[in-house]
Formats: structure tokens, C-alpha cells, sequence
């Protein structure tokens, strides 16, 4: 008895809150005809009556109610209210079953259903003349355009727009390479190089302009760079006694050593130290310079001999 009761009071008491929540949302479906011709689109539409606490609301369907396909689905702006295009291949008196839409009402997490009413149709079928021609029911009619149908022609276009971006890259870079194109100039020899630079040096006139350290590094890295082709060593790399003690062995060196010291020594003094060459000091630094370079160019016999040693050494 008294769990019947029970059951009773809970059987009411869902009873009382399923009302409760269906007075807050209502939905009624309506067509604009009730005969329609198999294969006809049938436009129904939905209005919603909602009352202010209700949050979100929303269609609970999505490809087919009952027997209906559903072909699209467009919400109203200006109310609650949507537009639904059904079709059906079925005949006879066909009913659209109560569509569902689930709502939440606000400060309540549960989601909460209505229902719109039933609908009863008539679905016509097509009368077919044995003896006349085959027919589409209707004639074929385009769909809309959409944004994500276009896609693939803007992906197509976009790699189109860059396989025409490298082909005109690529040749641009070859016409470039093209007129950049210098002729290897024929080698010359480290002590004509270098005398050629010194004199170029001395036409610059940098410290009789103002411009001392420029003149001492410029004489520096002439007589570093005529090394490094003379003697096969790293001489831009080094410091100053780092070049001196890769010059002491070497026989030539021995002749002017001297003025080999006083020429690199007097530059670093000027470049790091700031120190203050006298006109006297800047013609002697040229001076030991062009010393440097003479003393230590091969002679011919010299220059004859290497040749000899290097097509020896390929052979072997």
C-alpha cells in the first residue's frame, strides 16, 4: 500500500514538473497544404513560444523525422521560429510526427524536450501514361552555393597562384645569376698582388687625409694577404707575434726582419694603443712595406723550381 503510494506521488510529481517545464516552451508545426504530389518539397514551419528564462533552444532532428527526409533546416531571425524542407517518397495519408526541441532554462544544467504537434498529409502519387515519354517528376534544380563548396577551387587556385610564383622566381634568380656572372679573373701572383695594392694604398692618400688608422690597417692586411699566398699560412687569423713566429724560420725573412718588426709593431700601436704616428712614421710604415714584398718575391729561378715540385707532386 504504501509503496503504491509512493509510485503515485512520484508518477505526479513528474507529471507536475514536466508541465511546469512545457509551459516555458511551446512549438506548433503548420504546412501551407495538406496534399502534396510524391516528391514535392513540403515547407513547414515551426513557431516557438518561449518564455523569457529560457536560454538556448533548439531542433533535437537532424536527417530525417519519421518518414520525412530532411533536406534543410534555417532558424528565423526575428523570433523563435524555423523553416524546415522535408520531402517523402512515401503515399497515402502519412503523418509528421512530433518534432522535438530540447531547451535549457537559465541556472538549471539539465536539458529539457517539447514537442511540436502532428501533422497529417496526403501524399499523392504520379499517374504514369504507359504509351507517353519518361519524365523526371520535377526537372532538376541547382543548390545554392555554399562557402565550404568553394574550397576546393580556391585551394586549386592558391596552388596554381604559387606553382606561377616559382616558375617566375626561379627564372628571375637565373636572369640574375646570368648578369652577375663574372669571368674568373687569370691568378696572380701574391707579390705582384700586393705590390699593385700598395700602390693603390699610397694613391688613396688615408693618412694624409685624416685617416691614420685606416691607412696602418689597409698596409697591415695587404702585407697579411701577401703572406698567406707567399707562405700558405692563416696570417689575416694571427696576431702580430703569432705572423713573427711563423716568419723567424723562413731565410728571406732574416734579411729584413727589422723593419718587419717595426712595421707591424708601429701599426698596432696606432690601432690599439693611440698612439700618434709622425708623417716620418707614416712614410717609413709604406716603406717597409714595399721592403717586405721585394725582399720575399721569388726569383725566377725560385718560381721555376715550384712549378717543377707542383707537377712532380700531381704526378705522384
Amino acid at each position: 500500500m504504501v509503496s503504491r503510494i509512493a509510485i503515485r506521488i512520484g508518477v505526479l510529481t513528474i507529471a507536475f514538473a514536466g508541465l511546469l517545464f512545457g509551459q516555458q516552451a511551446g512549438f506548433t508545426a503548420r504546412t501551407d497544404s495538406s496534399t502534396y504530389r510524391i516528391g514535392d518539397w513540403i515547407d513547414l514551419r515551426v513557431e516557438g513560444t518561449v518564455t523569457s528564462d529560457v536560454d538556448t533552444v533548439a531542433p533535437a532532428v537532424k536527417d530525417s523525422i519519421g518518414s520525412f527526409a530532411i533536406l534543410h533546416i534555417e532558424r528565423n531571425a526575428e523570433r523563435p521560429g524555423w523553416s524546415m524542407r522535408l520531402m517523402t517518397i512515401d503515399t497515402g495519408n502519412v503523418f509528421i510526427p512530433p518534432i522535438p526541441f530540447d531547451y535549457r532554462v537559465k541556472g538549471d544544467p539539465a536539458t529539457h524536450r517539447a514537442f511540436t504537434n502532428a501533422l497529417a498529409l496526403t501524399i499523392r502519387g504520379v499517374s504514369v501514361d504507359p504509351k507517353g515519354d519518361i519524365k523526371d517528376i520535377k526537372p532538376p534544380v541547382s543548390a545554392p552555393w555554399r562557402l565550404e563548396d568553394l574550397i576546393p577551387y580556391f585551394v586549386a587556385l592558391v596552388v596554381l597562384a604559387g606553382l606561377a610564383y616559382g616558375y617566375y622566381y626561379y627564372r628571375k634568380k637565373q636572369k640574375e645569376k646570368l648578369a652577375a656572372y663574372v669571368p674568373p679573373k687569370p691568378k696572380i701572383a701574391p707579390h705582384t698582388a700586393a705590390l699593385f695594392a700598395l700602390r693603390e694604398l699610397e694613391d688613396k692618400k688615408l693618412w694624409q687625409a685624416g685617416k691614420v688608422k685606416e691607412y696602418y690597417s689597409e698596409a697591415t692586411d695587404i702585407i697579411r694577404t701577401f703572406f698567406e699566398g707567399r707562405w700558405s699560412f692563416i696570417a689575416l687569423e694571427l696576431t702580430t707575434d703569432e705572423i713573427l713566429r711563423h716568419m723567424q724560420p723562413i731565410p728571406e725573412s732574416k734579411e729584413i726582419w727589422d723593419q718587419m718588426q717595426s712595421f707591424f709593431l708601429t701599426a698596432d700601436l696606432v690601432k690599439f694603443a693611440k698612439f700618434v704616428p709622425s708623417p716620418e712614421d707614416n712614410e717609413n710604415e709604406l716603406r717597409w712595406a714595399y721592403e717586405i714584398v721585394r725582399a720575399m718575391t721569388p726569383s725566377p729561378v725560385t718560381v721555376q723550381e715550384e712549378h717543377a715540385a707542383e707537377e712532380v707532386a700531381h704526378a705522384g
